[in-house]
């Protein structure tokens, strides 16, 4: 018996051996693994796109073969040219792509890729809760809910309105999250997008209702605020996601009804937009200017200051939130 097993040992290492050895013989193709085709980083259900797959050779000169994983249902398609059609699930995917030697996948590695896309659906942005003393309000296609504050009607989420993308600018440049976050604009975009009958707050308004919020009563226009942001701030989730952290110094109450979620702010340059904060910065501009730039308040998640900055009004985007 134990001679047996001697044997059968034996007989295994010299099988892993010339498997180990037959995997060493393998080489790699030639070339980088390409997924072509345009895949914003959030999309919405419904829309389909369609990409193709190159850039890797075998080096014997024989065929290379390429099949796509669907993101959603993990069924593999052989093919170098492929669509998916986005599901009403959110969440983030990955469409991951392979390379094999179609002919000689004795003599080479496959290899393979991916891109990574989330998907944004109505009920990605939970937590904002309906408040039965206010209103609401039609703009372009959406609905806005609307609270009373300091003799003023307030938008009580931020304006998504992008007029024939004449301004107004999405989150990484992706209309799927114009909903969930609202668009961004510079302070000259700012000043003429809110609908007939609303405008943009001043300074001095935002000082009343940030006074309402726990500010302090001497508060004056273009000043920080040592306290306020929680009762402007609203707990919320984005694809499951916290989107405020939580911190000791802030109380999260959300009791102004003001519901400010931390979309971030903007860079805003033709062709190349970048965001910042998304997740701990919420930012909004006032219609007041000072020393030639505009006015705007803003929220930072670890304190419950509500501070007062100014940007470049050709150049920094910021939230809108419109009064009449």
């Amino acid at each position: 018996m134990m001679k047996f097993r001697a044997i059968a040992a034996i007989a295994l290492a010299v099988l892993c051996l010339a498997s180990c050895k037959k995997d060493e013989e393998k080489e790699y193709m030639d070339g980088s693994l390409l997924i072509s085709g345009i895949l914003p980083t959030y999309v919405a259900p419904g829309g389909t796109y369609t990409f193709s797959a190159s850039g890797v050779t075998v080096p014997d000169g024989t065929k290379v073969g390429y099949y796509f994983k669907n993101p959603f249902t993990s069924v593999l398609d052989t093919t170098d040219v492929y669509s998916f059609t986005v599901q009403d699930e959110p969440g983030s995917y990955n469409l991951t792509c392979v390379a094999f030697p179609a002919e000689s996948s004795d003599k080479y590695y496959s290899t393979s890729t991916y891109r990574t896309f989330t998907v944004v659906t109505e009920s990605s942005l939970q937590g904002i809760p309906e408040y039965a003393g206010g209103g609401t309000v039609s703009i372009g296609s959406r609905s806005y809910p609307t609270f009373q504050a300091c003799g003023l009607e307030w938008l009580g989420s931020n304006l998504s309105l992008v007029p024939d993308g004449s301004s107004g600018h999405p989150y990484a440049g992706c209309p799927a999250m114009l909903e969930p976050l609202g668009a961004f604009y510079t302070w000259e975009e700012a000043s003429d997008i809110c609908p007939s009958g609303w405008r943009l707050p001043t300074d001095s308004e935002w000082v009343e209702l940030i006074k309402l919020a726990g500010g302090p009563e001497g508060l004056q226009p273009h000043a920080d605020s040592p306290a306020g942001a929680g009762n402007l701030m609203v707990k919320c989730t984005f694809n499951g996601s916290n989107l405020w952290e939580y911190y000791r110094g802030v109380n999260i109450l959300n009791a102004t009804h003001f519901s400010a979620i931390p979309a971030g702010y903007a860079t805003i340059s033709s062709g190349s937009d970048s965001f910042t904060g998304f997740g701990s910065y919420a930012a909004f501009w006032t219609a007041d200017e000072q020393d030639g730039m505009g006015v705007y308040r803003y929220i930072y998640q670890e304190y419950d200051n509500v501070y007062a900055g100014l940007g470049d009004k050709d150049s920094f985007g910021a939230s809108v939130r419109c009064v009449r």
